[in-house]
């Protein structure tokens, strides 16, 4: 049950990515990482002008814990992993409305049980999508098990991108921010350099509009 709910993580994230335009070929000489926060919801837990909502009927979610991406408090991770709800705002009529992929300006509204818990915004908070400097586009990993790199056995898996995954060791979150512009490293299976470095130009966070 477990493997079949990430497959289909993993399958829902794939076409995410694949729905996203890739960036411009001319950020392959980005100098400089451009950090974004999207704001969807408004503190009254109503979708702001621009954004569709879509019900995800015969769901109903777990939130527990703060979204990995929120840079403002009252932002939720929710559950179960097969449904990708990494960043949810709570609602009216006990539904969140969450994001799935900070491009593009649709949400998902989805009903929870039981009551939400406090959730408070990491000092340091890991972007929800990447877009790299050479086109890629990544989705931030939310539960499961990936493989294990046979050159860093210890690393762990990320972010799902559209052509490999970002690995990194398990203290951090795969972004390297030791200057600018940050990078990642990602496995991609079948190459002769197993990890490949690249820039990232765009990291998307999420918050709530005042």
């Amino acid at each position: 049950m477990r493997r079949a709910a990430v497959g289909a993580a993993m399958a829902l994230v794939a076409a995410l990515l694949g729905s996203v335009s890739s960036p411009a070929a001319g950020q392959s000489d980005v100098t400089r990482t451009h950090r974004t926060v999207v704001r969807p919801v408004d503190a009254s837990g109503h979708a702001r002008p621009g954004w569709t909502v879509h019900r995800a009927r015969g769901l109903t979610a777990d939130c527990g814990g703060s979204a990995a991406a929120a840079v403002d408090d009252g932002i939720y991770a929710c559950f179960p992993t097969a449904a990708y709800l990494p960043a949810c705002w709570p609602s009216r009529h006990h539904t969140v409305l969450c994001l799935r992929d900070a491009r593009v300006h649709h949400l998902v509204r989805v009903r929870y049980r039981g009551s939400l818990g406090t959730a408070a915004a990491a000092d340091r908070p890991s972007p929800q999508d990447l877009d790299l400097a050479h086109g890629q586009a990544c989705s931030l990993r939310v539960g499961g098990a990936w493989g294990t790199l046979p050159t860093h056995r210890s690393w762990v898996g990320f972010y799902s991108c559209a052509h490999g995954s970002v690995y990194g060791p398990p203290s951090g979150d795969g972004v390297v921010r030791a200057g600018q512009p940050w990078t990642v490293r990602i496995w991609k299976s079948g190459t002769a350099h197993r990890v490949v470095h690249r820039t990232v130009a765009t990291a998307y966070y999420v918050g709530t509009h005042a």
